[in-house]
């Protein structure tokens, strides 16, 4: 997003963003309404009204936001029901927590939580 916003950037400030050379005149980006939308769009995106909806992140975003921090790919993510039969049937074949944990790219603490949850374990 980071590049999308620098190429707005550009274009508001008259700036052609590949070539960085000034947009001629009678360029539709030198015109002042065109200018003032710019602005006003980069303005609304990197400040968002307090009462506007949050947009949601999608699953890849999630995971990657995961990895980005140091935390398993599938940290505070929620199960899946397949997700859940697949750790009952690979606990159930002797795998322990650590090992399941990294099947599953979740902490062994979720692990453990999962299993109780199922019943699997006693907490």
């Amino acid at each position: 997003m980071d590049t999308h916003l620098k190429i707005v950037e550009a274009l508001a400030n008259g700036i052609n963003p590949v070539t960085g050379e000034l947009l001629p005149s009678e360029s539709p980006y030198n015109h002042p309404d065109v200018i003032r939308a710019l602005f006003t769009m980069l303005d609304l995106v990197k400040n968002p009204p307090k009462n506007a909806p949050k947009l949601k992140k999608t699953l890849e975003q999630k995971q990657a936001e995961n990895i980005e921090n140091g935390l398993p790919k599938n940290a505070g993510l929620p199960w899946t029901d397949e997700q859940r039969a697949d750790l009952a049937n690979q606990f159930s074949s002797g795998k322990d927590t650590k090992a399941l944990a990294e099947i599953h790219a979740r902490s062994t603490g979720a692990i453990t939580s999962e299993l109780k949850r199922q019943g699997l374990i006693e907490g």
